[in-house]
């Protein structure tokens, strides 16, 4: 994990069997490139929801801040979509988009797991989550074998919620949220101890929705 971020922003959506291909083809020659290019994106990474029909995808991007979903340069790109962009967002279905403050983390290093457990809060955050609460538990995730990185994000409404061009051309209502916690692991299996975990800790307990990496890209810092 980038210790330097302290912004995230996760998208999710469905595609159609008939346009998944283009759609990914899409996401990894161009899209991801494109976000990353814009000053403060950190990371981008692409995930597929395991056992779903139609295909669910997950986009995580680290950001340098939450204010940087509101800058110049990302506010330019949005309103301003390349062809192959303006093809594919009409075709985006079940669209949820939140971006904010990282909260909470715990981890092991700079690292990234091959499989994560994610957890949507359409409300507020957990008191399990909040606080010194919050950390606690996320320190306890990570000290579970396999896993490598926890951490918690509280949405940064005003932010997320601005109209562009891009927003426009997507058909259905934009899928909101207030928080989200990210669990990163090595196995699926290893997950398991980690949604009993953090179930237990959350009253009413937590829906986990599992993905699995299938792309990514870290530009290299320029250290010279």
């Amino acid at each position: 994990m980038n210790n330097q971020s302290d912004g995230l922003l996760a998208i999710w959506s469905t595609i159609a069997t008939e346009t998944e291909v283009d759609y990914l083809h899409w996401l990894t020659r161009e899209h991801i490139f494109e976000r990353v290019g814009v000053p403060g994106f950190l990371s981008g990474r692409v995930f597929k929801r395991s056992d779903c029909s139609p295909s669910e995808y997950l986009m995580l991007y680290e950001l340098a801040s939450a204010d940087v979903m509101s800058s110049d340069g990302y506010l330019a790109r949005l309103n301003a979509p390349t062809p192959w962009t303006q093809k594919i967002m009409p075709a985006l279905m079940q669209f949820k988009r939140g971006g904010g403050v990282v909260a909470h983390k715990a981890d092991h290093g700079r690292a990234y797991g091959t499989h994560i457990a994610v957890v949507r809060f359409e409300d507020s955050m957990p008191e399990a989550l909040v606080g010194s609460a919050g950390q606690k538990l996320l320190d306890e995730v990570v000290r579970l074998d396999w896993i490598v990185a926890a951490r918690t994000m509280a949405v940064k409404t005003d932010a997320t919620s601005i109209a562009t061009r891009e927003k426009s051309m997507r058909s259905g209502q934009e899928g909101a949220f207030s928080g989200l916690l990210v669990i990163e692991a090595l196995s699926h299996p290893s997950l398991n101890g980690v949604e009993s975990l953090v179930s237990q800790a959350v009253p009413g307990g937590c829906v986990f929705l599992r993905y699995d990496t299938i792309f990514s890209h870290h530009p290299i810092a320029d250290i010279s």
